[in-house]
This record gives structure tokens, sequence and C-alpha cells, in this order.
């Protein structure tokens, strides 16, 4: 056989088509790569539950633009979302409600938020409404919703922690001992100043960072809110291969998370508090919080009975929560401050507590 050369023409043609190859490889490799990243988003938020500040630009005059903080883990499940759904629903305003497109530091949302005006440039975030933890810095610079969001359920702690610290914290059995340890917490946090105040060494960082630094044991304990854990599971799964739930440990401290908007939005603040009262007269807010918090996963995981109680003061709770209605409280805050509560047992006899033990 006798092979001929290429002519000019025949050689452009090879050289065309190995370029049209080679650029629809790219386009497939992109695609996958896209398509994982999007297949990643949505794994914990759906895009029709994101509100951009297009979208928030284009809203009928007279809706309220409800973007609320998007945290680690969140979805249209988690029960901030639904709350603050819920309470909105129970204003009888009409509203826009969906997650910031982004997650960010808390401390950079509560910035733009405090800014005079809380849209356009001052405000890149978009966001309108966070759920944080209630600090008495915070109250002066937002505009809070003074009803605890789960009834001081926020203030009941249990950590994250690496597989290999399991038996380290198995002998932590008072404050002391808990001084001992790392823990970690977010950038901005009101939690950070509590651990402060009881002599605790904690180390704080942005969210990606977080679980990180758990996993690769640079910190023994990451406390969390029993009612973000089960949420936060899905990203533990996820990002964090050898971080574990301690089951020991039940740190406690007054705490409350409030919504919170920017003191130029009290229109949106009143609808939130108006609603969030009806919702409990009604209780269907009761309702909620049973369903989404007293999850069948929390309840067998947490295993509130065999924790020990580790209870730290906060110096600012008394400003902080001042506003708050006793009514509003699930957790028996006298009784933890005077140490007659030591135990997670002690607390699984309580009415509005018993169905987390059961």
């Amino acid at each position: 056989m006798q092979i001929r050369p290429l002519s000019p023409g025949s050689k452009k043609g090879v050289k065309a088509l190995t370029t049209t190859l080679i650029s629809i490889l790219i386009l497939l490799i992109g695609a996958l790569v896209v398509q994982t990243r999007v297949g990643q988003r949505r794994l914990f938020i759906d895009d029709s539950h994101v509100l951009t500040p297009v979208e928030v630009a284009a809203l009928p005059s007279g809706t309220l633009a409800v973007v609320l903080d998007r945290r680690m883990g969140q979805s249209e499940a988690s029960f901030y979302y639904r709350l603050l759904r819920l309470v909105l629903e129970r204003s009888d305003q009409p509203f826009a409600l969906g997650f910031s497109t982004e997650v960010l530091p808390q401390d950079e949302v509560v910035n733009a938020l405090a800014s005079e005006r809380f849209q356009g440039s001052r405000n890149p975030t978009g966001v309108t409404v966070g759920a944080y933890g209630a600090g008495a810095a915070l109250n002066r610079r937002l505009l809070p919703v003074m009803i605890p969001l789960t009834g001081g359920l926020l203030g009941l702690r249990a950590g994250w922690t690496n597989r290999n610290n399991l038996p380290l914290l198995a002998e932590v059995k008072d404050l002391p001992d808990l001084r001992r340890l790392v823990l970690i917490q977010g950038l901005g946090w009101s939690d950070v100043e509590i651990f402060d105040a009881a002599g605790l060494r904690t180390y704080t960082t942005s969210p990606d960072d977080l679980l990180r630094l758990v996993d690769n044991q640079r910190v023994q304990l990451f406390p969390r809110g029993i009612a973000e854990l089960e949420r936060e599971s899905l990203v533990v799964r996820r990002q964090a291969k050898d971080t574990q739930l301690d089951h020991h440990l039940l740190i406690t401290y007054p705490f409350a998370g409030f919504f919170y908007v920017s003191r130029a939005n009290p229109v949106l603040a009143e609808a939130i508090e108006v609603g969030f009262k009806r919702a409990i007269a009604d209780g269907s807010y009761q309702l909620l919080l049973e369903e989404v918090i007293f999850t069948p996963w929390l309840r067998s995981r947490l295993n509130l009975s065999q924790r020990r109680v580790i209870h730290l003061r906060n110096p600012d709770a008394a400003q902080a929560l001042a506003g708050v209605d006793p009514a509003h409280w699930i957790v028996p805050w006298r009784a933890l401050e005077a140490s007659k509560l030591t135990r997670g047992g002690q607390l699984c006899v309580l009415p509005r507590l018993r169905r987390l033990c059961q």
C-alpha cells in the first residue's frame, strides 16, 4: 500500500477537525464540572428558594422583600426558613421569601444591615433578615424581634468533634476541665463573648473553615445549638469524614436567637413580630417546633438523658434578653443558674422537653 502525503488542503481540514474535537471535549468537561457543582449546591438548597437582588428590585410596591441570611447546611426544609414563612403567612402582609445567594460571614452581613440604607450599594449581600444569637451590642446595631426562635433551645449546646477526641471529652466533668480544651466558633458569633467570659479557649474563623479545623483535630469541640445539629449533619457527612457528634457534654447558657432586620426596615420587623405572636397563640409554632426540631434523628443521637450539664453564665443575658416574655422560654434558666440541674436526665422530666428524650 502506498501512503501518500496529505495535500495542503487536507492538512487544513484535519487541523480544523482536531480543533473542533478539542473544543467539544472542553465544553463537555466544563458541562460536567458545572453540573457537579450545581448538583452539590442543590443537595442543600434549591435555586427556587434563593431570592436575588435582581428579583427583589422587580417586586411590586408594598411587597415585603424577605431575604434570609443563608447559613451552612440550610435548605427550604430548615427550621428558621419554615418558621419565617409561617410567621409571615400569619402576618397577613404580602411578601416574597428566599435565601441569600451566598453563605457569608455573619459580621459582614450585620455590617451591611446596620448601614443607614439597608438596600443598594451599602448592602451588597441583599439580605434583609438574619437569625442570629442575641446580644446587647447586636440589639443596638440592628432591630430585633424579641421572641426566642426556639424558646431558648439555642442555649443547649452539643458539639461536633473529631472521633479521636471522644475519649478526651468523656473525661470532662466540670468547667475547669472544659477550659483545657480548644473550642471553635464563627467570626462575629455572640457565643464567643460568653465563652471568653467563662475563661474558655475559643478559636474563631470563617464559616467555610469550621468543620475543616474540627476534622483535622486543630480544635477539640465545635458547640452548636441542638436545634442546628440535624441540618448540619448533612454537611458533616459530606465534608468532615472523621467528625462526629460528642455524646457526653451538654453546655448550657442563657441564650436565644432572634430574627434581626435593619433599623431602617421597621415594617418588616413588625410583620414578623405580629405573625410570630399569632403562630404561638394558635399552636402552629409549637407544632412546627416539635416536627422540625424534636425529630427521631435528634432524639436518638442527642441521648440527652446521659449527658453531663456544664452551665456557663452569660453576662450579657440580662440586657440582651430583657425584653423576652417569660412565657416564651422552654428552657428552665433559673434552675440551671442555681446549679440544680447537672444531668440531662433532669431536663427530660420537664413537660416541654420530655418529648426530646423519648
